[in-house]
């Protein structure tokens, strides 16, 4: 049976048209689940209608997939309006955007399938990575790039990263009084080992930003002492000669703790306490002691105790009640002198031992003639920085007159720019070549930008949309700023509670550029929707197991990601058990296991544990695949399929 389309209020057709006008450029804010899809799909079709030849549209996206899924769409629209009637045709057509198709339109359409395909090169629908890597190719020299270069992909960048990462630590284990031996071991003695790897592995990932830092202050020395300058702390201040003075003050020298702690025995329990980290500490020594001793007068979490003695003892020993007074108010500079060196000691460190990394890491590329995505960026701005973008157009097929862009709230700075410079010329000579108006076309949502990692920032999304409004109203040029308030995906519930979320002005403003927070609207035909907030799981008390008997990678039946893996599959074969309806309410109809998704951060306990509790309750799962691996970051940079 043929489902019936779902009815889209006239204003929501209405929104989509303007965003794929093809005479006009846009700027489109789209909430999740509204349609972007669908809307950049139907701008390109709109474009070939209008007679604008396949090679002049350069779609960008964010993933090879979302590329393969974007041409599959545009082929199989195509490809379909070849079987219509005309009357079917027109009414394609008008779903397209435009209102009123003749005979002319419905010949130009059939004959779009065939010029589409006949294409040299077909669509340009690629990820930026893939552009540059195709920029770069054109203009080895002028990049200063291998001539056949090769494009590292993760799993040999982690490999490369890994080898230049221990050949640091070795020749910084073999010579312990060089710069680098001296950052192993104060980076050794502040991380894990997990942990210290994976800094070191993200610094070399950001090296340009540091390296750049650490170029223009003339060394890492340099700029571990313009860091001193920023923490307020003196580039001759050591962290031994902070402890030292934290410990052996006016107030309560070590000496004196002995006699101090005596008489704090006296007072109450809370007294007694602080007892008991004294001579704790005096039990220590080195950052162990200092640590022990700042307890006194910090909590667990270390913040200012609200008072370090009680008041009765304060009235019998009102000596010693000054004394603690005192130190109060000594120490509290103290403090924040130790960790600013502290941050500073370790960022050297970091500075040392990644910069020596990215070096053996950069090095090893050179000699194999390989570019990174990171490279791909950077070397291609720099190219384009250098060059004619006209010339550079006529690389790119003689020219493109369009340009769309997928995701545009993860495009980094960077990115942004080489796009700026691909469309330099749009706006120029009141934006025509031989009477050709030139268009730009950009969507994304500020919302779901997630890859800060990389340069993307949701206000950057906001910036780029003003400078390019500016740019082409400036030129005499259609720009047009669209928003895609309302949802195909979800029901009122679902959407009431994300605005309820981001009224808070405090929380819209962090991302979101306008003056109120963002809306989010349904369709009339939207299903039903819950929202559920389940208390945290919690472990219970924990047994100590020793020896040969603790499991050595187990998960335990009592962990807080067992417990909410039960509840999930309890809450699954509960609904579907009880005959839940779900679809729209034209389409009602039991739900089934196949409806279910649960989407997880990232691979983890809680993934593995969830997976096994469905498994064992013989309820069917097709694969994993946590929510991050929907846009996941060699996703977003690679040519591989999801």
């Amino acid at each position: 049976m043929v489902k019936a389309p779902r009815p889209i209020p006239d204003a929501v057709r209405a929104t989509q048209a303007r965003a794929s006008d093809p005479a006009s450029s846009a700027f489109v804010s789209a909430n999740a689940g509204s349609g972007k899809t669908h809307v950049l799909v139907q701008r390109v079709i709109r474009l070939l209608l209008d007679g604008v030849p396949p090679e002049k549209i350069l779609c960008i996206t964010f993933t090879k997939a979302a590329a393969a899924n974007m041409a599959e769409r545009v082929f199989s629209t195509l490809g379909h309006w070849v079987t219509l009637g005309d009357d079917a045709l027109d009414a394609a057509i008008r779903e397209a955007g435009i209102a009123r198709p003749d005979a002319r339109l419905r010949m130009s359409a059939r004959k779009l399938f065939a010029c589409a395909l006949e294409t040299p090169g077909g669509l340009k629908v690629q990820t930026i990575h893939a552009l540059c890597t195709r920029l770069l190719q054109q203009f080895p020299f002028e990049a200063n790039v291998p001539a056949r270069f090769a494009v590292l992909d993760e799993r040999d960048q982690n490999e490369m990263m890994e080898r230049a990462n221990l050949s640091v630590l070795l020749e910084a284990s073999r010579n312990p009084d060089s710069a680098t031996g001296r950052a192993l071991y104060t980076a050794m003695a502040s991380a894990a080992d997990v942990t210290f790897k994976d800094v070191v592995r993200e610094a070399c990932l950001s090296r340009d930003r540091f390296m750049a830092w650490t170029d223009a202050a003339g060394s890492a020395h340099a700029a571990a002492a313009q860091m001193s300058g920023a923490l307020g702390v003196d580039a001759g201040d050591t962290i031994e000669d902070i402890e030292r003075e934290i410990v052996d003050g006016p107030n309560l020298p070590r000496s004196r703790w002995e006699g101090v702690a005596a008489v704090l025995n006296t007072g109450s329990k809370s007294d007694q306490d602080q007892t008991l980290k004294l001579h704790t500490a005096l039990a220590l020594t080195g950052a162990a002691q200092v640590d022990e001793y700042l307890g006194v007068f910090l909590t667990d979490d270390r913040s200012p105790r609200k008072s370090v003695v009680t008041k009765n003892f304060g009235r019998d020993n009102p000596a010693i009640g000054r004394l603690f007074d005192a130190e109060i108010l000594r120490i509290g500079p103290l403090i924040e002198r130790r960790r600013a060196v502290t941050t500073r000691d370790r960022t050297e460190a970091l500075l040392h031992i990644a910069t020596a990394a990215a070096a053996n890491y950069r090095r090893e590329k050179q000699e194999r003639g390989l570019l990174d995505y990171d490279d791909l960026i950077d070397k291609t701005l720099a190219m384009l920085n250098r060059i004619s973008s006209g010339w550079v157009h006529y690389k790119l097929d003689r020219g493109v007159d369009h340009v769309l862009i997928d995701e545009a709230q993860d495009t980094s700075p960077g990115q942004w720019d080489i796009v700026d410079h691909i469309i330099s010329e749009f706006t120029s000579g009141e934006g025509a070549r031989d009477g050709v108006v030139r268009t730009v076309f950009a969507v994304g949502d500020e919302k779901q930008s997630i890859f800060s990692f990389q340069g993307a920032a949701p206000h950057e999304f906001d910036l780029r949309r003003r400078a390019l409004r500016k740019r082409f109203e400036g030129a005499g040029l259609k720009f047009d700023p669209v928003s895609f308030t309302y949802s195909f995906r979800s029901g009122p519930a679902i959407l009431q509670s994300v605005d309820y979320v981001f009224r808070d002005e405090a929380i819209y403003r962090s991302i979101h550029a306008e003056n109120t927070y963002p809306v989010h609207e349904t369709l009339a035909d939207a299903g039903p929707g819950l929202i559920e907030l389940w208390e945290l799981a919690k472990p219970d008390d924990k047994q100590d197991i020793e020896g040969w008997r603790a499991p050595f990678d187990g998960i335990s039946a009592t962990s807080p990601e067992v417990k909410l893996a039960k509840r999930i599959q309890a809450e699954i074969k509960r609904l579907v058990e009880s005959g839940t309806m779900t679809g729209h309410t034209s389409d009602r109809r039991p739900l089934r296991y196949g409806d279910m998704l649960v989407l997880v951060r990232r691979r983890g306990n809680a993934f593995d544990a969830v997976i096994q509790a469905l498994k064992h309750a013989n309820i069917p799962v097709a694969g994993g695949r946590p929510a991050e691996a929907y846009r996941t970051h060699r996703d977003h940079r690679s040519d591989e399929p999801r």
